[in-house]
């Protein structure tokens, strides 16, 4: 199977009613929704930290508004009469008095994929929706606004303590939402299903047991060549203006697009949009002793924006518009982060950029040697500095740890210590502090269980999609190395971001690359680039 080029162009259909009517009600939504965001971005950016209780009452209201429009009698009728009408013909004998078999089919095909894909969005959402009461969504969006102020609190003063309490109660209201949900197995496949639909803890379990032997195994190959990668020119003095400008220029050059989006600082680097592909913005968390975590976090969250700036026009205001689903939206923030963003050939034509903004710091250092440290190996503490091969090893970690508190294996008090017992296990360090450990991010605060095993879903995406793009071009490297990325984006918005989330993120990956999701690929990616940065011989 080839790679699709969805030139189609993307439309609903006019010839029923419902339709029109179901898009009314939900870009209602989604406009609240935006708000919504909005608001979260100000928290996170500019709020004055004594307006976080006010700002949890503000959030709640309209979450609640949101909730009263999303499990709305009307609105479950509109899908079901949909859902019944896109279904097709149970036989092809005709009951009396019914339409025929013929017209039937005709009726059933008459609607676009993209009808097809805002139903079954709806259908999902007004399902979940309909399991949770109004006061619980409340309940959750305070919590999670004075949550998250716990938690930045308690980062900055190194005091897992007093974030405790806010942690245990935002466990046990996602304790709340699972059990509404349903599962079949596992409390945590719940939650798992709101971020990558289908996904669950024994399919996790599968694919990081294989994840963590080939982490493993690249680590120990680097380990025993014993070949050693300067990254000295990664650490020094610069200015968090500067890193600010050289983030902009990253980005541009990416093709994000500043006049419908923008950059801001926040404690921990995110995406955020409020009306894709309109208006989606991103932060940094720029360090001035470490250039890397400033530029890396541009190219990952740059990932995400081109992402969801990408989506059809078409497709805004409606659940459809932006990513089929963290596991994609990932692909693409670690696509451009690594397979593009840590190449060599990639910053033969970036470079300058570095030297006109740090001529001091990079007068005397080659492009090579700068890619060359970004790819540097080498167990850390911090995750989004993590480098590729053991990246995963902190995910699994945290995908370990979440599991057993959503179950009720492990009790809150206890993740410091248990923290670091796994980092000792798995990646031989410890943190000195809980900042640089238990509190380093930011989704338990939001009570974001269940995203973390997406990152890793997404580098596995993200590996296939690049060999699928290195496969259409066979001169990317030299592309790059001329500066040219618009043709990987072009080709990205033409197989992937347009579509948005029309369709369900396995059909997605298979009409971008070719074929179902396949984790050979991650293996054969992480083993062939470690095995050239670090010189290694064949395995």
């Amino acid at each position: 199977m080839a790679t699709k080029t969805t030139s189609d162009p993307i439309t609903f259909t006019t010839s029923d009613e419902r339709i029109a009517e179901l898009l009314e009600t939900l870009r209602e939504i989604a406009d609240l929704g935006a708000l919504g965001s909005l608001a979260g971005w100000d928290q996170e950016t500019a709020m004055p930290p004594g307006a976080a209780e006010v700002r949890g009452s503000q959030l709640a209201a309209l979450e609640g508004l949101i909730h009263e429009r999303a499990v709305a009698q009307r609105l479950g009728v509109l899908i079901g009469e949909l859902t019944e009408a896109m279904a097709p013909p149970i036989s092809a004998t005709a009951s009396a008095g019914a339409s025929s078999p013929a017209s039937a089919e005709a009726d059933a095909t008459a609607y676009t994929d993209a009808d097809r894909g805002l139903v079954r969005h709806a259908r999902r959402d007004y399902e979940r929706a309909t399991k949770l009461p109004k006061g619980l969504v409340q309940e959750i969006a305070k919590a999670q606004a004075t949550s998250f102020d716990a938690w930045r609190k308690a980062r900055a003063n190194n005091d897992f303590a007093s974030f405790a309490p806010s942690l245990g109660r935002m466990v046990t209201l996602q304790r709340e939402v699972a059990d509404r949900y349903g599962y079949k197995e596992s409390r945590y496949d719940a939650l798992l299903d709101i971020y990558e639909p289908g996904l669950t803890t024994s399919r996790v379990d599968t694919l990081f047991k294989r994840v963590r032997e080939i982490s493993v195994a690249v680590l120990q190959r680097i380990r025993r060549s014993g070949h050693i990668v300067d990254a000295s020119c990664l650490t020094g003095e610069f200015p968090v203006e500067r890193q600010v400008a050289l983030c902009e220029r990253v980005l541009r050059d990416m093709g994000y697009d500043f006049a419908r989006g923008g950059i801001a600082q926040s404690p921990h680097p995110f995406t955020s949009s409020f009306g894709s592909p309109f208006d989606v913005r991103v932060t940094i968390r720029p360090d001035e002793k470490f250039l890397q975590a400033a530029v890396m976090a541009a190219a990952h969250e740059g990932g995400h924006a081109v992402y969801e700036q990408g989506s059809d026009p078409v497709l805004a205001r409606t659940p459809l518009a932006g990513g089929a689903s963290l596991g994609a939206h990932e692909s693409q923030s670690r696509l451009w982060e690594n397979a593009i963003g840590r190449s060599e050939p990639y910053w033969r034509a970036q470079f300058a950029a570095v030297r006109e903004v740090f001529p001091e710091q990079y007068k005397n250092v080659e492009p090579e040697t700068f890619a060359r440290a970004l790819n540097a190996v080498a167990p850390s503490l911090i995750r989004v500095e993590a480098d590729e091969v053991t990246y995963n090893l902190h995910i699994i970690i945290r995908f370990e740890l979440e599991k057993a508190i959503i179950n009720g294996d492990v009790a809150i008090e206890s993740l410091p210590r248990l923290w670091n017992e796994k980092y000792k296990e798995y990646l031989g360090i410890e943190s000195p502090t809980d900042s640089d450990g238990v509190l380093q991010d930011i989704h338990w605060s939001h009570g974001g269980f269940g995203y973390f095993p997406t990152y890793t879903l997404g580098n596995l995406y993200s590996a296939q999609i690049y060999a699928a793009l290195r496969r259409d071009f066979p001169d990317f490297d030299e592309r790059l190395a001329r500066g040219d990325r618009l043709f990987a984006l072009d080709w990205l918005r033409a197989r992937m971001y347009r579509v948005g989330a029309i369709y369900e993120p396995e059909e997605l990956i298979e009409r971008v690359t070719g074929e179902k999701p396949n984790p050979v690929y991650f293996e054969r990616y992480l083993n062939e680039k470690f095995a050239r940065v670090y010189d290694l011989p064949p395995a």
